[in-house]
């Protein structure tokens, strides 16, 4: 066949290695119609006149007719046994009966020029009745080269009909695997491009050329059940998603859909699906477009809205399933609903399927609105601690973590808003009003009315609240306590950096670098504002308000407004110190940072981004976003103190804190200054300075004794009521005494080196098995597992890859993956069940080995391999029907 180099094909055979003890090669050309004598003839010319590529020995070219067989077989066993020889015989081969060359052929090799002898020679199929019947159905798709050394690439040994049929398929859909599940997925693939182009049947039509459009309809039908037009994608895309689904949900939810799916091939279709929502961005793309418009078309959407969540959970074929589990648990969380256990077990499950990630956030925001039931539940009775200092504890130990759940379901509504899915876009209106109200008066307002109760008589007194830490005393109780152990120490001192948002930064540093953190609170200085925070953490004796000029604070006469005059107030204490700016230093490179500090023990460096971000008006919205921001950059400051600026010991803190809602304070919770308005010296939305003897019964007065000098008085509104005046935000403020404001974080940081045996690196979080039972009874099966140790502090989330494989190692089902990320200290909470599939196409023998192995996604490593036994009856499908 021309479409075959035949010359080229022939010749090949000398190129190839001797085998054994052989010294030379015979190559018996058998030409039985002499169809091919004239390209021996040109070769043998090409020899004589030595055209031909040298090889290690001569290459001689006879040919073997009738009447010349003995001159033949004397040259060939007794006048040359040295060199190769290429023979040529108009003789069938195998055909020996009475032949002279009888002897010779038995030994020889042999080439045949019929057209399918070289295509099996060509494709290295095995040379047999039905793989020659396969190649003469299929002989269009092998005339052109490219073609063929693509099937020799996807099946470089085809050993039956079945092999042959399904190389053509894999080599002609783009050299894909040729697995029944890759055949199919690249054939609905190419008909869903082919229909979005305009030219629907252009892949089939191809196909059709090549003879192969009849393999592929008894594939496809064999595989998946489909019986309906090839040409029609959105059809075949439509059974292979419905009829997938059916393997992950219950008989029931199926019901009047019986015609338009096959439950016999449910789990081949399955992992069909799940291989192909694993693929890259393009191609999964075009499966959920696909399952999105058969979706609509089903009206899966009032189907999926009636089914108990149970029964859908662990279900990600179509992306409305994930949409009717989060409207169901919002809605039944916003009427305030117990589904916290439920909750946490649905996202222990589909934080491990396909799609997870569009819908991640809403489930952040419904975990988050469950931590903030936990809270509230737990506190049934209300805040009513005493004294203040037992105030404070309870919240730096306890009801800090109200503020961060309400932080996280912020975040999580914020990224769901940004990024949102238009079937979504309402989901968590109710419950955002719902958590909004049970932080602002389920929390916020009685937990700081118990702190005012309390501190009232020592605010109006000294100022402060005895028995607490002050932030005044920073620099000689924390600093110097630092100094004492260390030759230089880094104080990172973040505006309006909240004490929740630093637990949530012990934690990240702890797993994220090779540091112990240790985290306290002092009590802020009043008002909370910047200026009078940045100079309570400076090193001085008395800190006093300039109120006759700019209302600056000066600390021991200097002021402390910029970098430059914080740094000249840390050297009149210490002279080797130093005072910069982070997003200075963030910005130097390595060689820069190094040389900041080289001979300074005390170096401060001041970041802004949380309060930059909230008292701006156009930007408050995202102060919780600011936050993480804040985390980030302080996890680089830290690196940078350790590994460039070289201290041991660094300490974060900050001038602040503040309150935050997402919804602006109303008019009600508003405090109208009147009288009070002509005398003030400084108003703040939560602070007033006024002179001393002014007073006023509904708010809080607080002793300014020691910064006004006798002549100042502060005051300021109980709970969650904003002064009001012109301009300003409407949802960020600071400047008050809620403990939001008034809890400053300290943070200390123990840098041990890369040697250190005292400080250890971070640990993945560990996933176990939660079933005893080990055996398989069905073709898909569920696992439920564990996470032992929530994650935080130096357990670091981890994602897992789980698959069941046999005794050598081959799998045996689909690939699984596990999020170990839960930081919830309800055990239950950390309970996740996987849903498996097992590969159609083969028997599971109950006496044979299985294992359950899985290995962290990120180091390779396998964690554990647990046995189990499969009891499946089941008949293997081994040539899918051709």
């Amino acid at each position: 066949m021309a479409e075959l180099d035949v010359r080229e094909q022939f010749l090949g055979r000398f190129a190839e290695p001797l085998s054994g003890a052989a010294r030379r090669r015979i190559v018996i050309w058998h030409d039985a119609d002499g169809e091919f004598e004239e390209d021996f003839d040109a070769l043998a010319a090409a020899a004589e006149a030595g055209e031909l590529p040298a090889g290690e020995r001569p290459l001689r070219f006879l040919k073997a007719e009738d009447g010349a067989l003995f001159a033949a077989k004397r040259t060939l066993a007794r006048e040359d046994t040295e060199s190769d020889f290429a023979v040529h015989r108009q003789r069938p081969m195998g055909d020996i009966a009475g032949d002279l060359l009888a002897d010779i052929e038995l030994y020889a090799e042999h080439f045949q020029a019929d057209g399918l002898s070289l295509m099996v020679q060509a494709v290295g199929a095995a040379d047999t009745a039905e793989v020659r019947e396969a190649l003469a159905e299929l002989r269009p798709f092998f005339a052109a080269k490219d073609r063929l050394s693509a099937f020799a690439t996807v099946m470089p040994r085809a050993t039956d009909a079945a092999d042959v049929r399904a190389g053509v398929l894999a080599a002609a859909l783009g050299k894909v695997s040729p697995s029944a599940q890759a055949i199919v997925r690249a054939f609905a693939l190419a008909a869903l491009a082919d229909e979005e182009a305009g030219e629907a049947g252009r892949t089939l039509g191809r196909l059709e050329r090549y003879g192969a459009a009849g393999a592929l309809a008894r594939y496809v039908g064999a595989v998946t059940g489909y019986t309906g037009e090839l040409a029609n994608a959105r059809a075949l895309m439509e059974h292979l998603l419905l009829t997938a689904f059916a393997a992950t949900v219950p008989e029931s939810l199926m019901a009047g859909l019986e015609s338009r799916y096959s439950a016999a091939h449910s789990q081949f279709c399955l992992g069909i699906v799940r291989d192909w929502a694993e693929s890259d961005d393009d191609e999964r793309a075009a499966l959920v477009e696909a399952a999105e418009r058969a979706q609509d078309e089903l009206n899966l959407e009032m189907r999926l809205a009636k089914a108990p969540i149970s029964a859908i959970a662990a279900s990600d074929i179509f992306p409305a399933t994930g949409r009717a589990i989060v409207r169901d648990l919002a809605a039944s969380l916003a009427q305030g609903s117990d589904r916290r256990a439920e909750v946490r077990e649905v996202a222990g499950v589909r934080r491990g399927l396909a799609g997870y990630g569009e819908i991640a956030c809403y489930f952040d925001a419904l975990e988050a609105a469950c931590a903030m039931q936990d809270f509230l539940r737990s506190h049934g009775e209300g805040f009513h601690e005493a004294p203040a200092a037992a105030v404070w504890e309870a919240y730096t130990t306890d009801w800090w973590q109200m503020d961060a759940a309400y932080r996280r379901f912020c975040e999580a509504s914020e990224r769901c808003a940004r990024d949102a899915d238009p079937d979504l876009a309402d989901a968590l209106g109710p419950l955002a009003d719902w958590a909004e109200a049970q932080y602002v008066n389920g929390f916020v307002v009685p937990a700081n009315e118990c702190w005012v109760a309390t501190a009232e008589a020592d605010w109006e007194r000294d100022g402060f609240v005895q028995g607490v830490p002050r932030q005044r005393r920073f620099y000689d109780e924390v600093v110097e306590n630092e100094l004492a152990g260390a030759k230089r120490v880094v104080v990172i001192v973040s505006d309006a950096f909240r004490y929740e948002v630093a637990r949530e930064l012990a934690d990240e540093l702890e797993r994220g670098q090779r540091v112990e953190c240790r985290v306290d609170a002092v009590q802020g200085t009043f008002p909370s504002m910047t200026r009078f925070g940045m100079a309570a953490l400076l090193p001085h004796r008395a800190m006093a308000v300039d109120a006759e000029g700019d209302g600056a604070v000066l600390v021991d006469g200097m002021p402390t407004a910029t970098t430059e005059q914080r740094q000249a107030a840390l050297r009149a204490r210490r002279p080797k110190s130093v005072a910069l700016r982070a997003e200075k230093v963030l910005s130097m490179k390595s060689v820069e940072q190094k040389e900041l500090a080289r001979d300074a023990e005390v170096v401060y460096i001041y970041h802004n981004t949380v309060d930059a971000t909230g008292e701006d008006a156009s930007t408050e919205h995202d102060v919780f976003g600011a936050c993480e921001r804040a985390v980030r950059d302080i996890c680089g400051l830290v690196r940078i103190a350790t590994n460039q600026i070289k201290a041991a010991r660094i300490v974060v803190t900050a001038d602040h804190g503040f309150l935050y809602t997402r919804c602006p304070v109303p008019a009600s919770d508003k405090f109208s200054r009147g009288a009070l308005a002509a005398s003030a010296v400084e108003t703040g939305e939560r602070y007033l300075v006024v002179p001393q003897g002014t007073d006023d019964d509904l708010l809080v007065k607080m002793s300014m004794e020691a910064v006004g000098g006798g002549e100042l008085t502060g005051l300021a509104p109980r709970g969650f009521v904003r002064i009001n005046r012109p301009g300003g935000v409407s949802h960020y403020a600071h400047g008050g005494i809620s403990l939001q404001e008034l809890c400053v974080p300290v943070v200390r940081v123990r840098y041990g080196g890369s040697r250190s045996k005292r400080i250890t690196d971070a640990a993945a979080a560990e996933i176990k098995l939660l079933d005893t039972n080990r055996r398989i009874t069905s073709m898909v099966f569920r696992v439920r597992l564990y996470q032992p140790q929530p994650v935080g502090g130096k357990v670091a989330p981890a994602t897992y890859d789980l698959v069941l494989v046999d005794g050598a190692g081959n799998p045996v089902s689909d690939v699984r993956r596990a999020v170990a990320d839960r930081d919830c200290a309800d055990e239950q909470g950390r309970v996740m069940e996987v849903l498996f599939n097992l590969r159609p196409g083969r028997a599971f023998a109950a006496s044979e080995p299985l294992y359950l192995v899985a290995r962290d996604q990120e180091t390779g490593n396998v964690a554990w391999r647990e046995e189990y036994r499969a009891d499946i009856a089941f008949a293997p499908m081994d040539d899918f029907g051709f």
